[in-house]
């Protein structure tokens, strides 16, 4: 099975990770909370190459291609760049090799320094760009459904599943997503969750 047959799962994954590290870096666990926004990014830039292959050469993407580039966010951010022709702006790079940096240091054999930048507002808005370029480019009769912010993982969130978590004291992960967030309003995505379920 190709990437491409699993791009709707790359896109919620990869949503739930971000919103992960929005819950995270807000309430201070920054040494959990950069790795885990580096796993958003790399997701959602390989799902961008995926869906980039498909529409320019016409290519499916296999697993191999895909892991050929590791965790490496930097590399992976020039591969995008290559392909797509694509403006990003200069500090996504220092940015992107502070996460990875961030990455590496969940092991303590690799505690020499550390140095981690708490930025939400840049989260925020660079998800939402990689994130609308993917739902732009997902084939028409799967766009809708893209917008559904977590795809198939927000499906789960039903009326009795966020009643329960109030109960605990939580939020859904719509309140979550929209908390003093700045960006919200860049991102396509459907807040209604109007679109049926593909199968």
């Amino acid at each position: 099975m190709t990437s491409l047959n699993k791009r709707l799962a790359y896109l919620g994954i990869a949503d739930f990770d971000y919103l992960s590290a929005r819950v995270l870096l807000r309430n201070g666990l920054v040494f959990a909370g950069l790795p885990k926004a580096a796993e958003a990014f790399e997701k959602i830039i390989k799902l961008n190459l995926t869906l980039e292959a498909k529409i320019s050469r016409n290519e499916e993407l296999e697993p191999p291609d895909l892991k050929r580039f590791g965790h490496d966010l930097v590399r992976l951010l020039g591969e995008f760049k290559l392909r797509t022709d694509v403006a990003t702006e200069p500090e996504i790079e220092s940015y992107f090799a502070m996460l990875q940096d961030a990455t590496a240091h969940r092991y303590p054999e690799h505690w020499k320094t550390y140095q981690a930048t708490l930025n939400i507002v840049q989260l925020d808005h660079l998800y939402a760009q990689f994130r609308n370029l993917s739902v732009a480019n997902f084939p028409v009769e799967e766009r809708e459904r893209a917008r559904c912010f977590g795809t198939f993982l927000g499906d789960a969130y039903t009326a009795t599943m966020v009643a329960r978590i109030e109960e605990l004291g939580g939020q859904s992960p719509w309140e979550l997503l929209a908390y003093r967030n700045e960006s919200i309003d860049q991102f396509d995505i459907d807040h209604a969750r109007s679109t049926s379920r593909i199968p």
